[in-house]
Protein backbone atom coordinates (compact mmCIF):
# COMPACT_ATOMS: atom_id res chain seq x y z
CA UNK A 1 0.00 0.00 0.00
CA UNK A 2 1.39 3.37 -1.06
CA UNK A 3 1.66 6.01 1.72
CA UNK A 4 -0.55 9.03 1.09
CA UNK A 5 1.02 12.34 0.20
CA UNK A 6 0.74 15.05 2.83
CA UNK A 7 -1.57 17.86 1.74
CA UNK A 8 -1.52 21.40 3.17
CA UNK A 9 -4.06 23.95 1.94
CA UNK A 10 -4.86 27.58 2.64
CA UNK A 11 -8.52 28.45 1.87
CA UNK A 12 -10.48 31.69 1.92
CA UNK A 13 -13.72 30.21 3.28
CA UNK A 14 -16.79 31.79 1.74
CA UNK A 15 -19.86 32.89 3.66
CA UNK A 16 -22.44 30.13 4.08
CA UNK A 17 -20.14 27.10 4.04
CA UNK A 18 -19.74 24.61 6.88
CA UNK A 19 -16.38 23.16 7.94
CA UNK A 20 -17.78 19.63 8.01
CA UNK A 21 -17.79 16.48 5.91
CA UNK A 22 -21.46 16.04 6.94
CA UNK A 23 -22.97 19.54 6.74
CA UNK A 24 -26.41 20.07 8.23
CA UNK A 25 -27.62 23.42 6.88
CA UNK A 26 -25.13 24.69 4.30
CA UNK A 27 -22.74 23.47 1.65
CA UNK A 28 -19.48 21.90 2.85
CA UNK A 29 -16.09 23.54 2.32
CA UNK A 30 -14.95 20.11 1.13
CA UNK A 31 -17.09 20.57 -2.00
CA UNK A 32 -14.48 23.14 -3.10
CA UNK A 33 -11.71 20.51 -3.43
CA UNK A 34 -10.91 17.62 -5.78
CA UNK A 35 -12.38 14.30 -4.67
CA UNK A 36 -8.91 12.72 -4.40
CA UNK A 37 -8.02 15.18 -1.61
CA UNK A 38 -11.11 14.08 0.31
CA UNK A 39 -10.22 10.41 -0.25
CA UNK A 40 -6.72 11.15 1.11
CA UNK A 41 -8.26 12.29 4.42
CA UNK A 42 -8.39 16.09 4.06
CA UNK A 43 -9.60 17.75 7.30
CA UNK A 44 -10.01 21.31 8.59
CA UNK A 45 -7.46 22.48 11.14
CA UNK A 46 -10.03 24.27 13.27
CA UNK A 47 -13.36 25.61 12.13
CA UNK A 48 -15.18 28.76 11.20
CA UNK A 49 -18.93 29.25 11.59
CA UNK A 50 -21.00 29.25 8.41
CA UNK A 51 -21.47 33.03 8.76
CA UNK A 52 -17.73 33.68 9.22
CA UNK A 53 -15.41 34.09 6.24
CA UNK A 54 -11.66 33.93 5.86
CA UNK A 55 -8.60 31.81 6.45
CA UNK A 56 -8.96 28.13 7.11
CA UNK A 57 -6.05 25.68 6.96
CA UNK A 58 -6.71 22.12 5.83
CA UNK A 59 -4.52 19.03 5.76
CA UNK A 60 -4.44 15.26 5.95
CA UNK A 61 -1.48 15.50 8.37
CA UNK A 62 -2.86 14.77 11.85
CA UNK A 63 0.17 16.25 13.65
CA UNK A 64 -0.18 19.52 11.73
CA UNK A 65 -3.92 19.72 12.47
CA UNK A 66 -3.32 19.01 16.17
CA UNK A 67 -0.63 21.72 16.30
CA UNK A 68 -3.00 24.31 14.78
CA UNK A 69 -6.04 23.34 16.88
CA UNK A 70 -4.41 22.83 20.27
CA UNK A 71 -4.83 25.95 22.44
CA UNK A 72 -1.54 25.36 24.30
CA UNK A 73 0.49 25.47 21.07
CA UNK A 74 0.01 29.22 21.02
CA UNK A 75 -1.26 29.93 17.52
CA UNK A 76 -2.76 33.42 17.61
CA UNK A 77 -5.69 34.12 15.28
CA UNK A 78 -6.53 37.52 13.83
CA UNK A 79 -10.03 38.57 12.83
CA UNK A 80 -11.72 41.66 11.42
CA UNK A 81 -15.05 42.20 13.16
CA UNK A 82 -17.76 44.53 11.90
CA UNK A 83 -19.79 45.61 14.90
CA UNK A 84 -23.37 46.79 15.42
CA UNK A 85 -22.23 49.78 17.48
CA UNK A 86 -19.09 51.90 17.68
CA UNK A 87 -16.32 50.34 19.76
CA UNK A 88 -15.78 52.67 22.67
CA UNK A 89 -12.51 53.21 24.51
CA UNK A 90 -14.03 51.52 27.57
CA UNK A 91 -14.94 48.42 25.52
CA UNK A 92 -11.42 48.31 24.10
CA UNK A 93 -9.87 48.47 27.60
CA UNK A 94 -12.07 45.59 28.79
CA UNK A 95 -11.20 43.40 25.81
CA UNK A 96 -7.46 44.01 26.28
CA UNK A 97 -7.72 43.34 30.04
CA UNK A 98 -9.77 40.17 29.47
CA UNK A 99 -13.45 39.32 29.73
CA UNK A 100 -14.92 36.35 31.55
CA UNK A 101 -17.19 34.36 29.24
CA UNK A 102 -19.96 32.18 30.64
CA UNK A 103 -18.80 28.60 31.03
CA UNK A 104 -15.10 29.34 30.52
CA UNK A 105 -12.48 28.81 33.25
CA UNK A 106 -10.22 31.73 32.33
CA UNK A 107 -10.88 35.21 30.99
CA UNK A 108 -10.49 35.63 27.23
CA UNK A 109 -8.03 38.37 26.33
CA UNK A 110 -7.52 40.33 23.13
CA UNK A 111 -3.76 40.10 22.52
CA UNK A 112 -4.03 43.00 20.09
CA UNK A 113 -6.91 45.26 19.18
CA UNK A 114 -6.93 47.89 16.43
CA UNK A 115 -9.82 50.16 15.58
CA UNK A 116 -10.05 50.19 11.76
CA UNK A 117 -13.23 52.29 11.64
CA UNK A 118 -15.90 53.35 14.14
CA UNK A 119 -17.64 49.98 13.90
CA UNK A 120 -14.77 47.80 12.67
CA UNK A 121 -11.97 46.29 14.73
CA UNK A 122 -9.09 43.93 14.12
CA UNK A 123 -8.70 41.57 17.07
CA UNK A 124 -6.04 38.95 17.76
CA UNK A 125 -6.79 36.15 20.21
CA UNK A 126 -5.32 32.87 21.40
CA UNK A 127 -7.36 29.79 22.06
CA UNK A 128 -10.53 29.40 20.12
CA UNK A 129 -13.36 28.55 22.47
CA UNK A 130 -16.86 28.32 21.02
CA UNK A 131 -17.83 31.61 19.29
CA UNK A 132 -15.00 33.31 21.19
CA UNK A 133 -14.76 36.60 19.25
CA UNK A 134 -18.53 37.04 19.05
CA UNK A 135 -18.90 36.29 22.76
CA UNK A 136 -16.05 38.63 23.72
CA UNK A 137 -17.65 41.58 21.95
CA UNK A 138 -21.05 40.66 23.45
CA UNK A 139 -19.44 40.62 26.92
CA UNK A 140 -18.53 44.31 26.50
CA UNK A 141 -21.98 45.25 25.20
CA UNK A 142 -21.52 45.07 21.43
CA UNK A 143 -22.53 42.65 18.68
CA UNK A 144 -20.54 41.22 15.78
CA UNK A 145 -22.49 41.57 12.53
CA UNK A 146 -19.75 40.19 10.24
CA UNK A 147 -16.55 38.29 11.05
CA UNK A 148 -13.53 37.51 8.87
CA UNK A 149 -10.33 35.64 9.88
CA UNK A 150 -7.19 36.97 8.20
CA UNK A 151 -4.37 35.15 9.99
CA UNK A 152 -3.49 31.99 11.96
CA UNK A 153 -0.02 32.10 13.49
CA UNK A 154 2.33 32.98 10.61
CA UNK A 155 -0.19 31.91 7.95
CA UNK A 156 -1.85 34.91 6.29
CA UNK A 157 -4.80 34.88 3.93
CA UNK A 158 -3.06 37.18 1.48
CA UNK A 159 -4.77 37.91 -1.83
CA UNK A 160 -6.99 34.82 -2.03
CA UNK A 161 -10.56 35.66 -3.03
CA UNK A 162 -13.55 34.02 -1.31
CA UNK A 163 -13.72 30.35 -2.30
CA UNK A 164 -10.14 30.29 -3.63
CA UNK A 165 -7.51 27.98 -2.19
CA UNK A 166 -3.86 27.24 -2.70
CA UNK A 167 -1.70 24.22 -1.99
CA UNK A 168 1.14 25.01 0.36
CA UNK A 169 4.43 23.43 -0.69
CA UNK A 170 5.49 23.06 2.90
CA UNK A 171 4.56 24.15 6.38
CA UNK A 172 6.59 27.32 5.80
CA UNK A 173 4.53 28.74 2.87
Amino acid sequence: MKPKNKIYIKLNKPYGYECSHAPTSHESVFSLFPQEFIKDGLQCAGRLDADTTGLILLSNDGEFIHKIEHPKKGFAKTYVAELADPLTEEMQKKLLAGVQLHGEKRPCIALELKLLANNTAEITIKGGVYHQVKRMFAAVGNKVVALHRSKIGDYELGELKEGEWVLLNSLCD
